[in-house]
């Protein structure tokens, strides 16, 4: 039976790991070609290490694609952003949104990492909170591209946005802002994680789980400033 590969020890430093280029991070990150592949001359959807071969992520499929729908709507919205005059403070204000969604998409990528690991596999299922909370981030983020993209359509057309209906969108997409962290939380330290060891691969995960809270209660804030 083929069976998840635990990750390899994580150095404190991220940007050892991160492509250093202004635009979504995670999403380059995914479109890598590992060994594997390019011997094959087939492009690959994976994570960089500590992930080697599909087989390694078996189980954690729904979050890839999830991350990758993600990634992919920024990606989209960034080329529209491109439609219009950069001298617009208004699409300033949705590139700034847009970089928050980044944030959360590369906590969100964090949190993949550590789930790797089989010890965090009782967090995870329909059921979880874990997996809930990550699925609802996701579904959430997603509903604010569409909410930025709606708002920056409203700049390449004569009439300008309509406040009206993005507000509205917004406080539709805040119904459904992911809750539960404090359960999220209480799973966490309930894992056999030994904080000593210099070696122990979660050790950073509850640290990644924080990044994850801080980044989406960011983007909620700043959301809500506009469009409350």
């Amino acid at each position: 039976m083929v069976t998840r590969k635990e990750k390899g020890p994580r150095a404190d430093n991220r940007s050892e790991r991160r492509i250093s280029t202004p635009r979504t991070a995670s999403y380059t990150r995914l479109l890598r070609v590992d060994e594997a592949a390019s011997g094959a001359g087939a492009p690959s959807t994976l994570p960089p290490p500590p992930f080697e071969s599909e087989t390694s992520v078996e189980g954690l499929e729904w979050w890839l694609d999830a991350h990758m729908g993600l990634a992919s709507g920024l990606l989209w919205l960034e080329q529209l952003l491109e439609t219009v005059p950069e001298s617009d403070s208004r699409a300033d204000t949705v590139r700034r949104l847009a970089a928050g969604t980044e944030t959360v998409r590369d906590a969100l990528y964090e949190l993949y990492c550590d789930a790797a690991d089989g010890r965090v596999a009782p967090l995870l299922g329909p059921e979880a909170a874990l997996e809930a909370h990550v699925r609802g981030s996701y579904a959430w983020c997603v509903r604010v591209v569409g909410l930025l993209a709606t708002v920056t359509n409203g700049l390449r057309a004569p009439s300008r946005p309509e406040w009206a209906m993005a507000k509205a969108e917004f406080r539709a997409a805040d119904e459904a802002y992911p809750t539960g962290s404090e359960t999220v939380r209480e799973g966490v330290r309930s894992l056999a994680i030994d904080f000593t060891s210099p070696i122990e691969p979660l050790r950073n995960l509850p640290r990644d789980l924080e990044h994850l809270f801080d980044a989406l209660g960011a983007l909620r804030g700043m959301l809500a400033q506009r469009f409350a």
